[in-house]
């Protein structure tokens, strides 16, 4: 596995490569995490072709630019990605709120995505959820990484926050806006192959990913027993061999 910085107009991306041949697999991790949550898939993907991990920006190590970020702008930094290591169509992998700039991907840049792996996402959000996003921007605007950990984690959390604050309350921001600007309406135009994981204890609900289903009927949906959100962490066994399955054209599993 190798490491590369790529930069932009605005800044940099970082990322890991590893395995070689075709097809390409982009892995895009949720808010707040960074590429080491792949750890667990990303070599096995890499036995299958290339394994691109990325740190969105204001997470782990890549940089932030001035906000406020657009939904486009995230899936702008997936094509600088792609166009950086010369892919011209890929697989995307996301997770969570990386399952929303794969898909707003897919609808900017069809001609770049060869399929869609969404695990525990989500095209759209409640009032409530938009509510909670904000407070997350806002604890990151004022306390910062401190104020990030409380707000998501809990106030008596240690887990480790790598990012820039105000990079991650600007793309919280992007998140809320499934509220009032949902994806669902959009995603009929979505022709790619489509892959939906979501873990059946996902505290964000398994209905996100049915509502998702449900405008993409030729999507596959895999609930899977025993996970809640990080499924590819926590299954990634049973995430790989879905993945196998759909790829090969058979069920990937039970809906």
């Amino acid at each position: 596995m190798s490491a590369k910085m790529i930069r932009t107009e605005t800044h940099s991306i970082r990322t890991t490569i590893d395995g070689r041949g075709s097809p390409d697999w982009v892995c895009l991790h949720g808010l707040a995490d960074r590429l080491e949550i792949w750890d667990h898939l990303a070599p096995k993907l890499a036995e299958r072709g290339r394994a691109i991990c990325m740190d969105q920006r204001g997470h782990g190590g890549s940089g932030a630019p001035a906000g406020p970020y657009d939904r486009k702008d995230l899936a702008k930094d997936v094509i600088a990605v792609l166009d950086a290591f010369e892919s011209e169509r890929a697989l995307l992998l996301g997770h969570s709120m990386g399952g929303v700039v794969s898909m707003v991907t897919a609808l900017e840049y069809p001609e770049r995505v060869e399929g869609l792996v969404l695990i525990g996402t989500a095209s759209q959000c409640s009032e409530k959820a938009a509510s909670w996003y904000g407070k997350i921007a806002n604890s990151g605007e004022q306390d910062g990484i401190d104020g990030l950990r409380r707000t998501i984690y809990g106030a008596k959390s240690r887990k480790e926050i790598v990012a820039d604050a105000q990079g991650i309350a600007a793309v919280t921001r992007t998140l809320a806006s499934l509220h009032t600007e949902p994806l669902t309406p959009l995603l009929s135009a979505i022709d790619c192959p489509v892959l939906l994981i979501v873990g059946k204890d996902d505290p964000m609900g398994p209905k996100a990913s049915s509502i998702i289903a449900e405008v993409l009927p030729q999507a596959d949906l895999v609930e899977v027993e025993g996970c809640g959100h990080w499924v590819q962490k926590e299954a990634p066994a049973r995430v790989l061999d879905a993945v196998d399955r759909w790829r090969s054209g058979s069920s990937p599993g039970p809906r």
